[in-house]
């Protein structure tokens, strides 16, 4: 089965993803959040590239059951009732709503996958979950993994890339024979080279050293523990409503 991993998704045409199974990655931090409000309980959650379509769709859509969400600069947009910090993300807050979530790397990615076969959210939260999840499709052969690291705007991301790592690492134990691609192989690479310390290296990463400081150093933490929610969001054309728990 071939694997390739991507390092940003905004050179991605999506036609070219069409049928394939995907795992989009954000782990700082919309991969964590999404994750987070699944297993809040949201109804669904609308990933869109803008602040222009999040408008549009709420006003389309306009409840008091749908809410707006999402960052720019890492901070929460004027006007939106949620940002993209995975502690916001309560029962209280999301249980029975629809989120429209733009943020600034992972929305995106998310949107150019709509025409996969497959798209699973990923992150360290969920990790084995999602490895879980892939090692069950009984079409994953046919269909291959590509792995879309989000990344920093438009630049490489270590702490996806290192998540990357980890979830093929964890893969190859289930499915023997992997053929990785020069991008898979370096993610595998990247892993065994700053995996020992998740927090550490998130920490420490560009992204985690500037959420830092603007305040969201406790964001960092909850999006270094592995496995802590163990559930899979699922993208099944341009909305989040199915989510598979293990």
């Amino acid at each position: 089965m071939k694997v390739r991993v991507y390092f940003s998704p905004n050179a991605l045409d999506e036609i070219d993803l069409r049928d394939k199974t995907i795992v989009v990655i954000d782990v700082l931090r919309a991969s964590t959040t999404i994750t987070y409000a699944m297993n809040a309980g949201a109804r669904e959650v609308i990933p869109v590239g803008s602040v222009d379509q999040a408008m549009k769709i709420v006003g389309n859509l306009f409840s008091t059951l749908t809410i707006l969400c999402g960052e720019r600069g890492g901070k929460r947009i004027e006007g939106f009732k949620l940002g993209n910090s995975p502690a916001e993300y309560t029962k209280e807050a999301v249980a029975g709503k629809a989120l429209i979530l733009t943020t600034t790397n992972g929305a995106v990615a998310l949107t150019k996958a709509k025409h996969a076969r497959h798209c699973f959210v990923g992150s360290f939260v969920n990790l084995s979950a999602v490895v879980r999840a892939l090692s069950e499709l009984p079409d994953l052969e046919q269909t291959g993994l590509v792995i879309i690291c989000s990344g920093r705007e438009d630049d490489f991301s270590l702490e996806d890339a290192v998540c990357a790592g980890l979830i093929l690492t964890k893969l190859a134990e289930k499915i023997p024979n992997l053929e990785l691609t020069d991008s898979a192989r370096t993610v595998l690479s990247v892993y065994k080279e700053y995996g020992n310390d998740i927090y550490g290296t998130l920490s420490q990463s560009e992204h985690g050293k500037y959420l830092t400081t603007i305040g969201f150093s406790e964001d960092i933490l909850a999006a270094s523990e592995v496995d802590s929610v163990p559930i899979v969001p699922v993208l099944e054309q341009t909305v989040i409503k199915k989510k598979l728990t293990y």
